[in-house]
């Protein structure tokens, strides 16, 4: 039961369906980034990410286990311990689900940022800041690393004076104040916290390293918890819009994504084509290598390793009865994953 100032101040009767259907969400929430962690590695690139999106996210995701936190803060101390009795922790676990599920997608988020760090293209002046006397030039590698400093202590410096308040007042009343303006704190960066990505999807023609996987399953998340939210539990606006802005900012940044990818992955195999005729082999020229760099990334190694396919009569015959060249699931993963 919530109260007036949002505190829940008593554990939840739920029923089995919705315990396995938390299970679920919790699942999902865990692997959420593995598909973008999966599509960095394998790229080894974290180019078409966007690093600032990536901070946003991550400050975003700790201070919503926070804001719920604070206000679930009265059924956490009646859930016990799973020392003392694990059984009635085990069963009060069903109340916290929406705890369980934040946290876990935000350290699953988090460990995004590492990995984008390791394979980040290194670029000089990245960040570039003139006020007023002060001139700041870093590099791309150095403003990461300001970046994740700035988001330690961001989160650290709203999670202690929390769980300091908490812990001497032992409820939640005392401290809902913080907890709902720390959740419109999260409103206001869920909203904007995508903005970055779409610039950097639009100014790089596709999404390279971004996971079409990732944001997809977000998306499909985002509409299933909106329904629920508008028909099941018919909460207020101020908990669905925020969610429903950053979900139309993805599905765009997927949909001008794939447009460009099958655009380039078109021109990419038809320049390997043009590679391996005689024309290409005596010299002639076309495109800018810039474009061809650019189209070929996005087929898979196996496929770039080769350097001139060697022209035959029989591969000339194939080509001429299939000039298509099947799309292979390395491919796909490659781009799509």
């Amino acid at each position: 039961m919530s109260t007036a100032n949002g505190c829940l101040t008593e554990l939840e009767d739920v029923s089995a369906r919705a315990r396995a259907l938390g299970a679920c969400s919790v699942v999902v929430a865990t692997l959420i980034a593995v598909p973008q962690m999966m599509k960095i590695h394998r790229r080894r690139s974290s180019r078409g990410v966007s690093f600032w999106t990536l901070g946003l996210t991550n400050v975003g995701g700790c201070l919503s286990v926070l804001n719920m936190y604070v206000l679930h803060y009265d059924q956490i101390r009646l859930a016990g311990s799973p020392l003392d009795d694990f059984g009635r922790w085990r069963d009060a676990q069903a109340s916290l689900v929406f705890l369980w599920v934040e946290s876990m997608n935000a350290l699953s988020m988090l460990a995004v940022w590492p990995l984008a760090y390791a394979h980040v293209e290194e670029v000089e002046r990245a960040f570039v800041l003139n006020v007023k006397g002060v001139n700041v030039e870093w590099s791309m590698k150095k403003a990461c690393r300001y970046g994740l400093l700035a988001q330690c202590v961001v989160v650290v410096g709203c999670w202690v004076p929390a769980l300091v308040a908490l812990g001497n007042a032992g409820e939640c009343a005392p401290m809902a104040w913080y907890g709902n303006l720390i959740g419109a704190v999260v409103a206001v960066l869920i909203c904007v916290r995508f903005l970055p990505q779409v610039v950097e999807s639009s100014t790089n023609k596709g999404s390279h390293s971004l996971s079409y996987v990732t944001y997809g399953c977000d998306i499909l998340a985002g509409l299933v918890a909106l329904a629920q939210k508008l028909f099941v539990t018919k909460e207020r606006v101020s908990t669905w819009l925020p969610p429903l802005i950053l979900h139309s900012m993805e599905a765009y940044v997927l949909v001008i994504n794939y447009v460009n990818d099958r655009k380039r992955l078109g021109e990419g195999m038809e320049r390997r084509r043009r590679d391996a005729t005689p024309d290409a082999e005596a010299g002639v020229e076309y495109g800018s290598d810039e474009e061809r760099v650019q189209s070929e990334r996005l087929l898979p190694r196996s496929v770039r390793a080769g350097s001139v396919t060697i022209q035959t009569p029989e591969r000339d015959s194939a080509e001429q009865s299939s000039p298509d060249v099947k799309t292979s699931w390395s491919r796909l993963v490659d781009v799509f994953l």
